[in-house]
């Protein structure tokens, strides 16, 4: 069998409609290429066929008839044009929640030697960077295994809790469910990257009508901002959010301002990370914008809520990392002396 023919393109598949009533779950699901399952979570996380291709190392053409096979099992067309390119269907949205977790728990079952004590944890994929580095050398795991992975959004964070993926999730505050607990961990306030020789803005904090003639990136991904603090502070001020130049993803925006005359703002520790790697200076922005807020959620009335030690522990590390890397961001004047 050739690798087309693994992902279970070649191969015929059942359809779990209507003509199948009274056939045992089990039937059904052994009629089912589950290979497809990988060419669904690379197509619900690239939301393009062509980098789903390149992701699975596939040819387009291969991962198309893919998807021609899902819309068919799922009854849904789950990924389609917009006037903006390609969106995830209302199905496809629930489905991009719920199918990372399930993955992950495939993964585990297929390539665990032995099974996982330690706890898990999954940290909002904007603050890994930031925070990695430092719950690597902290005490936060004592003599148990510390298992890692990342969310992208508060929605994705809560299946990964309710799917038992995760015991923890460490984010952003807007987790605000009846069946889950949270603890603030840490709060800080917004700076903005610009590539320093591209700016003449006369001092530490710029006029706040230079700071709003700048090109500001708007991080959104999927319809969903990012950072809303500051989308809901500049628009307030007059911006208007066509202004914005929306971007999908934090690194790839630093990478666009430090060749660029964009400006990003993000929290102060995420800046601090992104100042160690890329040619960035920061400027204190001079309009208000509300606190980035990191908390650590679990269930309630889990055994992950009994491990009072270890969430005091991760939220300290956290903290201290947080410190650290607020450190390391250095609010620079501009090279020019011109005023």
């Amino acid at each position: 069998m050739d690798r087309q023919q693994c992902f279970g393109i070649e191969e015929s598949s059942a359809v779990l409609d209507g003509s199948d009533l009274g056939v045992p779950f089990e039937v059904k699901l052994m009629g089912v290429d589950l290979n497809l399952l990988v060419v669904l979570e690379a197509l619900l996380a690239s939301r393009n066929v062509t980098h789903a291709a390149r992701r699975l190392g596939q040819t387009q053409p291969a991962v198309s008839r893919a998807l021609a096979r899902l819309r068919e099992l799922l009854g849904d067309d789950l990924l389609v044009r917009s006037s903006n390119g390609m969106k995830l269907t209302a199905r496809g949205e629930q489905l991009a929640r719920t199918v990372p977790a399930i993955m992950s728990h495939v993964r585990d079952v297929i390539f665990a030697r032995e099974p996982i004590s330690g706890p898990r944890v999954s940290i909002n994929a904007n603050l890994m960077p930031a925070l990695f580095p430092h719950l690597l050398q902290s005490t936060v795991h004592e003599n148990e295994p510390l298992k890692l992975g990342t969310h992208k959004s508060a929605a994705e964070g809560l299946s990964q809790l309710r799917s038992g993926t995760a015991e923890y999730v460490l984010g952003t505050s807007d987790i605000v469910e009846d069946d889950v607990e949270s603890q603030l961990v840490v709060a800080e306030d917004f700076v903005t990257l610009v590539a320093f020789e591209r700016h003449n803005l006369g001092g530490v904090r710029p006029t706040e009508k230079a700071f709003l003639a700048l090109n500001h990136i708007n991080l959104v991904d999927n319809g969903a901002e990012i950072f809303p603090q500051f989308a809901e502070a500049i628009t307030s001020c007059g911006v208007r959010r066509s202004r914005l130049f929306e971007v999908p993803d934090l690194t790839s925006a630093a990478l666009m301002v430090s060749e660029s005359d964009l400006a990003l703002t993000v929290p102060r520790s995420i800046a601090g990370w992104l100042t160690k790697t890329l040619p960035l200076s920061s400027l204190l922005p001079p309009i208000a914008i509300g606190e980035f807020q990191v908390a650590l959620s679990w269930l309630a009335n889990s055994e992950a809520a009994a491990r009072r030690r270890f969430i005091d522990n991760i939220a300290a590390s956290t903290r201290d990392a947080v410190i650290k890397d607020q450190s390391s961001v250095r609010l620079l004047r501009a090279i020019s002396s011109e005023e």
